[in-house]
């Protein structure tokens, strides 16, 4: 095995051993998502592909790629499915550091500093934070991206076309990000036209290959999604209260501290130099992936933090070869002897400045991670409440119901399907804002709920304890229980 070899394989246990350290803090998921992927893998290694869910708002079509539960769930013949969700997707996530590596050393053909580069583009916060504990696709999805970006670089070659094309078959089915990578692809295609560097031919039909395979594989995957929603199947049905709740959360300060502060001057530095005042190839198809994300995110196109982890991680790339040029500016200066002092500085200054902020995020995720006292009081409803009782909580809150509680949930933040989201979403809001124990009633009962969970941090409902509503858990997590008899009558 050749050093850089060696070095990137302890670079990859490095990141892996601290993800896994961190994930292990809590046995528990840091979102709720995790929790319909938890239910989904061992759905189907029991042999059940989660298509109906009886349990998601009082049952659902669930439409979601299989490919990533089935990979979990193969990993589960060999070990326990808790541990499955832990250490597969970290170790996939870890992988990154493989195209991070190959991408930077192709942008600078120096190996420390690509492995360097590695390390960093790993640590970004939005990345790590939101990955660590979380067993979501993305995990898998990011290092394949970059990797199919790094495989396009080298597409001449017959064995990285071949690459290419085998992951891009994966890719497609894995994950809807596969629609941003074929955007990038063509925006880079247009900007080798703008900079008048000729597209190579394979470039040419790579790239419609992969823009018509991915719309296809989509179209076909979620032809009934774009069919019930129409063009607004784009913004995934999400609630507009909570969409616009959910970008306005971020501000451009907590933007440049998710994607780290001192790699996103540098590699916009870079990237302005290698793409606008010397073109080049590598930094184009970079260049064009932060353009998509960016628009993207400017409209609402896309996660935020998704949106966040790609501009962070192409920019980490761009890191590489901003120290390059750094580098080469300081050898051209009075103080050229001391350039390795400022360089290895500058390196450092990028590993704390992309650390820190990952540390302060990682611990903000696992204080709001579920706690035990909360799995305790849902683990009760799942033996003391009926099997066909319905819970209230907040859509954030409804795959712990549906995985711990083993109930139905009112609503979650799966919102595909759902006639009327904004209406349940505003209904559910409504329940813990009113002061009316009749209102309270009335919703319960257009929805057919029994149940109502107050989550720690929440403010406590107003009709609490009333005849109408029981309070039957009374910790850090509130629960109270609907009187049946309860019902709200119009009197002519």
């Amino acid at each position: 095995m050749s050093k850089s070899w060696v070095g990137l394989t302890v670079v990859f246990l490095f990141v892996l051993a601290i993800r896994l350290y961190f994930a292990f803090q809590t046995p528990f998921y840091s979102s709720d998502d995790a929790y319909l992927e938890v239910r989904a893998a061992e759905s189907l290694s029991n042999g059940k592909l989660l298509w109906h869910d009886s349990l998601g708002y009082g049952g659902r079509t669930l439409i979601k790629s299989p490919v990533f539960d089935a990979i979990l769930a193969f990993f589960g013949l060999f070990m326990p499915m808790p541990l499955v969700f832990k250490i597969i997707p970290n170790i996939f996530a870890s992988l990154l550091v493989i195209p991070a590596y190959l991408i930077s050393y192709l942008l600078t053909k120096h190996k420390l500093f690509s492995e360097f580069t590695a390390m960093i583009t790993s640590l970004v916060p939005a990345y790590f934070a939101h990955t660590f504990n979380q067993a979501t696709p993305l995990t898998l999805a990011i290092p394949m991206f970059f990797f199919l970006t790094y495989a396009w670089l080298k597409s001449p070659k017959k064995i990285w076309i071949l690459a290419f094309l085998s992951t891009l078959l994966l890719f497609v089915f894995l994950h809807p990000l596969s629609i941003l990578f074929v955007l990038s692809i063509g925006v880079y295609i247009i900007l080798l036209q703008l900079e008048n560097l000729k597209p190579k031919i394979e470039e040419y039909e790579l790239g419609l290959f992969a823009i018509f395979f991915a719309l296809w594989a989509q179209f076909l995957m979620y032809k009934k999604l774009i069919l019930f929603h129409g063009p607004s199947v784009i913004w995934q049905n999400v609630p507009s209260e909570l969409l616009s709740q959910h970008f306005s959360n971020v501000t451009i300060l907590g933007a440049l501290w998710q994607i780290g502060v001192f790699p996103l001057i540098g590699g916009t530095y870079a990237l302005y130099k290698a793409s606008f005042i010397e073109p080049q190839r590598e930094t184009l198809i970079l260049l064009s992936i932060t353009l998509v994300a960016k628009t993207l995110l400017w409209f609402k196109l896309i996660d935020i933090y998704v949106g966040l982890m790609l501009l962070g991680i192409s920019l980490a790339f761009l890191f590489a070869k901003w120290v390059l040029f750094f580098k080469d500016f300081l050898k051209q200066s009075k103080i050229a002897k001391t350039t390795w002092i400022f360089t290895t500085a500058v390196i450092l200054l990028a590993i704390y400045t992309t650390a820190y902020p990952t540390y302060t995020e990682v611990k903000t995720q696992l204080e709001h991670t579920i706690t035990q006292e909360e799995v305790n009081a849902l683990e009760m409803l799942s033996t003391k409440a009926p099997e066909d009782a319905s819970i209230i909580a907040p859509s954030w809150y409804g795959n712990y119901i549906t995985t711990l509680a083993k109930r139905k949930n009112i609503i979650d933040d799966y919102f595909f399907l759902q006639p009327r989201i904004n209406e349940r979403y505003q209904d559910v809001m409504r329940v813990y804002k009113t002061s009316f124990e009749t209102e309270a009633v009335e919703l319960f009962d257009k929805y057919g709920a029994d149940y109502l969970i107050v989550p720690p941090g929440m403010k406590d409902i107003a009709y609490g304890d009333s005849p109408c509503f029981k309070r039957v858990q009374a910790t850090n997590v509130r629960i109270y229980e609907k009187n049946p008899e309860c019902k709200v009558k119009v009197v002519a």
